[in-house]
């Protein structure tokens, strides 16, 4: 056994175990018999032989011997027991410098607590990214907007911010019509990469004519294979060129009206940004958990007021509002400023972020749709997500703002 695995009960066990040693004759006698045997005499005592008579005192004075070392190891024992015990009393009552140790761990946990604090609140309470594009930011950038090919054969608005200078090296121009940005970069955007369907550039010949746009399509061309992919063509058309031009004029290879099977002869320019572009907008999601805000099945309105207030419908599985739940408001459209107030406090604070930028760009859409800014009224925050809600938020010019560089 080792010492330091002793404990108490185990020394006393060991003690129990000890010879016992028994003497029955008086003090007098032993010393007396010592006295006679020599053991206070100068010279050393006589060591009897084994074969002599008499008392054996060596046995004795081994038993005695062995007692005192077994009392002696047991006191050392439990001294350093005791040692150790008090050792642990003192780091439990703790001195000054035990103190101040624990003190400096104590704020090390505290600050690294507080570090994680900080981490997961700036994760939960991070501010989402704009997605709308403004005028004051076609400083340095040009807009291309385009209608990409959804899940759902349904034209998806998406906007990209290109540099001025990548412009006048690809297009040769540092100011390209819409036609010539779009001649220029359709067939550079990788559609698939984006999530999309690849749909562009547009089969056959685009020309301009002042505020009108011509598509000439050759035969088999296919955007009229059914109402779906009419719809969808009909709706790039729209989110590719109508902040450019006011119509399209659709005609075949011989400069004739084309006809689509599920409408006939198409005799009259298609509009662009007429009231039948005038949208509300809902909240779409890819496949590929991308989201977007969308006109709802291209359903136009005639007034803003109506617009928005077709917004609180959970439409179709397709196209989901982007009114938070348990969130209503009223609308009062004043000239050119739409005046949107919340029955209760609305504190963005309270949802997931992401879901509430929706919300308030997609009322910002809707407006901008109708040529209107949009002025909230009971919010909560007054600076929230980039925005200023003391005054009317800035129109926007675009929706769905994509990241992406053309090699």
């Amino acid at each position: 056994m080792k010492k330091e695995h002793w404990d108490e009960k185990e020394i006393e066990l060991f003690l129990k175990k000890a010879p016992k040693v028994t003497d029955h004759r008086s003090k007098d006698e032993v010393f007396n018999r010592l006295k006679d045997d020599g053991a206070f005499n100068e010279d050393p005592p006589h060591i009897q032989q084994n074969n002599q008579k008499g008392i054996r005192w060596t046995p004795l004075f081994v038993s005695i011997a062995s007692i005192f070392i077994i009392v002696l190891i047991s006191a050392q024992f439990i001294g350093n027991n005791e040692s150790v015990t008090m050792q642990n009393e003192t780091f439990d009552i703790q001195t000054p410098e035990t103190e101040e140790n624990m003190t400096m761990s104590a704020k090390e946990d505290a600050s690294t607590q507080n570090e994680r604090s900080m981490i997961n609140s700036f994760t939960t309470e991070a501010q989402p990214e704009q997605t709308l594009v403004y005028e004051n930011e076609l400083a340095d950038n040009t807009l291309l907007e385009i209608g990409l090919a959804g899940d759902d054969a349904e034209s998806v608005p998406v906007s990209i911010l290109i540099p001025n200078e990548v412009v006048a090296e690809k297009t040769g121009t540092e100011n390209p019509s819409k036609l010539e940005l779009y001649n220029t970069f359709s067939p550079l955007l990788d559609e698939q990469s984006l999530g999309f369907n690849e749909y562009h550039p547009y089969k056959g010949e685009l020309r301009e004519e002042g505020n009108t746009l011509v598509h000439i399509l050759p035969e088999g061309h296919q955007y009229d294979a059914g109402t779906a992919s009419l719809s969808n063509y009909l709706g790039s058309l729209v989110d590719t060129f109508s902040d450019a031009y006011t119509e399209v004029q659709i005609e075949n290879i011989s400069g004739k009206p084309i006809y689509f099977d599920h409408i006939g002869d198409v005799n009259e320019p298609f509009l662009l940004n007429d009231e039948n572009a005038q949208y509300n907008y809902f909240m779409y999601q890819m496949r590929n958990g991308a989201v977007y805000l969308s006109p709802n099945f291209r359903m136009s309105f005639t007034n803003v007021e109506e617009a928005i207030k077709n917004m609180t419908v959970e439409a179709n599985d397709i196209y989901r509002t982007v009114i938070l739940p348990g969130v209503y408001l009223k609308v009062e459209d004043a000239q050119s400023v739409v005046t949107i107030t919340f029955e209760e406090p609305l504190n963005l604070e309270n949802y997931e972020p992401a879901q509430a930028m929706r919300m308030i760009e997609g009322l910002i859409m809707t407006a901008a749709s109708f040529d209107k800014q949009v002025k909230f009224e009971n919010i909560v925050q007054e600076q929230w997500g980039g925005f200023d809600f003391t005054k009317p938020v800035e129109k926007p010019i675009a929706a769905n703002r994509i990241h992406y560089e053309f090699q």
